[in-house]
């Protein structure tokens, strides 16, 4: 067993809010054969806690404590009982580790819960299994995760590299820096993409044009405003970059510097406002993940 007996009725964690139905984890099994897969029984009540809340839409989902959004359980909708207010259903999890659960409720009453769980690894019967091996979870995901949070910051890099090349050097290859600033572009946007589905801190990922699914967690609004802001900076930017790129292509190297310094002047503050938005997106990614 996992030692998981003493989360037995733990009640939900973080934020309660007076029009969210209360939520109590009853109890969480691990299987006889899979360790990493888990019963687990919720019960839920209206917001004063004295009625069992029955025919509601019970939906469980898991993001791992240290890598976030970036290794998940997908969403597993629990099945209603006989008991009135009480719901079961089976989750798996990837790997051992801390967990932090959501618990959400559609019904008469909507809201989340959330959990913390410590999910163990299966205990290694040969004693010479891992023996002299680090204990690290070095895996597909991991590997995949950290490539993709540190190529943002590669793409990041390489723009402000070009426009700095193209600032102090005006009269030099325009194209290497044309060339460098679309790569970066196109880097950003592609591990923007998974960043926006794996490294937000909400349960559910965040989709281009649909963030109507956000938690009712205190700052998540204003983490998805600030977010729309990057991205209508990070669009105002590749406009200013497409008319870089005409601007480079009707003159002749040398010519059109003044108007030249001023487009990669505009693309050189809007990357510091990329980046204040980026760090206010930290702040408020560290506050939502507080009271969630």
């Amino acid at each position: 067993m996992l030692g998981l007996a003493g989360l037995a009725g733990q009640e939900a964690a973080g934020h309660k809010l007076p029009n969210f139905p209360q939520v109590r984890l009853l109890g969480i099994e691990a299987g006889r054969d899979d360790l990493l897969s888990h019963r687990l029984k919720v019960e839920v009540r209206d917001p004063a806690g004295r009625a069992p809340l029955g025919g509601a839409e019970v939906t469980v989902r898991a993001i791992h404590a240290a890598l976030g959004s970036g290794l998940r359980v997908e969403p597993v909708r629990l099945a209603r009982a006989e008991e009135p207010g009480i719901y079961r259903g089976q989750v798996k999890f990837p790997r051992a580790g801390r967990w932090e659960l959501t618990v959400e409720v559609v019904g008469r009453f909507v809201g989340d819960a959330h959990f913390t769980l410590e999910i163990l690894a299966p205990i290694q019967t040969d004693e010479s299994q891992g023996a002299g091996k680090p204990d690290l979870p070095f895996d597909f995901l991991t590997i995949r995760h950290l490539a993709m949070e540190w190529g943002h910051l590669a793409g990041f890099a390489l723009w402000l590299a070009a426009t700095a090349v193209g600032l102090l050097d005006p009269t030099g290859p325009r194209r290497l820096v044309l060339v460098g600033t679309w790569a970066a572009f196109v880097l950003e946007w592609m591990t923007g993409l998974y960043k926006m589905e794996y490294s937000t801190p909400f349960a559910a990922p965040l989709r281009l044009f649909r963030l109507d699914h956000l938690p009712r967690v205190f700052f998540a609004d204003d983490y998805a405003a600030t977010l729309v802001v990057k991205h209508v900076l990070m669009v105002t930017a590749m406009a200013v970059t497409l008319a870089l790129s005409f601007h480079a292509w009707r003159t002749k190297p040398g010519q059109g510097v003044v108007l030249w310094r001023a487009l990669l002047g505009v693309n050189a503050l809007l990357a510091l406002a990329i980046g204040g938005a980026a760090a206010v997106l930290g702040f408020y990614h560290a506050i939502v993940l507080h009271f969630s």
